[in-house]
């Protein structure tokens, strides 16, 4: 029984000491909440989803540039959410510079800290490495090395700079054949994957629907462009809807009204190019932005001297087309 109050005063000590750790945790947590707050109420800091509409790259690449490179470090709020301000915007506006010139994105962060200049710097030959193992890969039919290579450019490179460094050149390579035909049917659900995925992740304002593209073309005809293409405009936050399997050009219209699309880009393959005029003739009467991509229809409406007339332009390649008519399409 002599021992008893000492125990309860150790005890006391105890609960004393608790307290004291609760009250201090207590305030931790409030400065915490007050520090998120006063973050989240700063308007010169935004989350990734504005800096990706800010700049046209795609949150998932922004994401895979901080983890695997280093390239960004943005602030964290208590949560763990990122936020950016305009120093971010710029030094992703540094990066795509270095990247549109071929330089591979695992040594962009020296060259941005060493401030470099393109002319000063040797040029990486990553992207012939990658064409030739596509090309390998494709030649010896092997899918899982396809979608792996897939996987790992498409995350780290925005959408238009793989389609023109990785895609068409390795595509070129190929030329006609069985190797293309596989590395297509890869490629391909992949890409049709990969549209679903941005599609999800856009969120348009309350109230607000984002003006949308319709990409489409003739029985099935150049699928592959149409869906590299909705993957290059949804990775800079262009909504767009592919409809590829259109029968005859007259369906277009009704695609257009029932989709409530502001614009329309179509692949004219080679049997539209005798009647381009009457087409193109079709086209200005709707009153929207049209881009219509096709070699030989450019060149019967180049001959015809309609490859522009209203609000429709028609382009020879594919790449340009598509890159241009993006151009042109302001997503607020």
């Amino acid at each position: 029984m002599g021992k008893l109050p000492w125990m309860n005063n150790d005890l006391l000590e105890v609960c004393m000491s608790q307290s004291n750790q609760n009250t201090e945790s207590n305030a931790q947590q409030a400065l915490e909440t007050l520090d998120e707050k006063a973050l989240l109420d700063d308007s010169s800091y935004f989350p990734i989803r504005e800096l990706s509409l800010k700049t046209g790259v795609n949150s998932v690449t922004l994401r895979a540039w901080e983890r695997r490179y280093g390239l960004l470090k943005p602030k964290r709020t208590s949560k763990g959410h990122r936020l950016y301000d305009q120093g971010d915007v710029l030094r992703v506006e540094g990066i795509l510079r270095w990247i549109q010139q071929g330089v591979a994105v695992s040594k962009v962060r020296a060259l941005l800290d060493q401030g470099d200049s393109p002319e000063n710097i040797t040029l990486s030959n990553e992207w012939l490495e990658w064409q030739v193992a596509l090309v390998s890969a494709s030649r010896a039919f092997q899918d899982d090395k396809i979608e792996q290579m897939y996987q790992q450019i498409f995350s780290q490179y925005p959408a238009d700079i793989a389609v023109r460094d990785w895609l068409l050149p390795s595509f070129e390579t190929l030329g006609k054949g069985a190797a293309l035909t596989f590395c297509e049917s890869i490629i391909l659900p992949c890409l049709v994957s990969r549209v679903a995925s941005l599609k999800a992740q856009q969120k348009p304002s309350k109230g607000k629907s984002s003006p949308t593209v319709l990409i489409t073309g003739l029985s099935s005809q150049r699928i592959l462009w149409c869906y590299m293409a909705a993957t290059m405009m949804l990775d800079k936050g262009i909504a767009c809807r592919v409809v590829s399997n259109a029968i005859h050009t007259n369906e277009w219209v009704d695609l257009l009204v029932g989709t409530q699309a502001q614009s329309m880009l179509a692949f004219c393959d080679n049997e539209l190019a005798s009647k381009a005029s009457d087409v193109i003739e079709q086209m200005a009467e709707w009153g929207k932005p049209v881009a219509a991509i096709g070699a030989g229809f450019w060149l019967s409406a180049h001959e015809s001297n309609v490859t522009s007339v209203g609000g429709v332009r028609v382009y020879s390649e594919a790449l340009e087309g598509v890159t241009e008519f993006m151009t042109t399409i302001i997503v607020k």
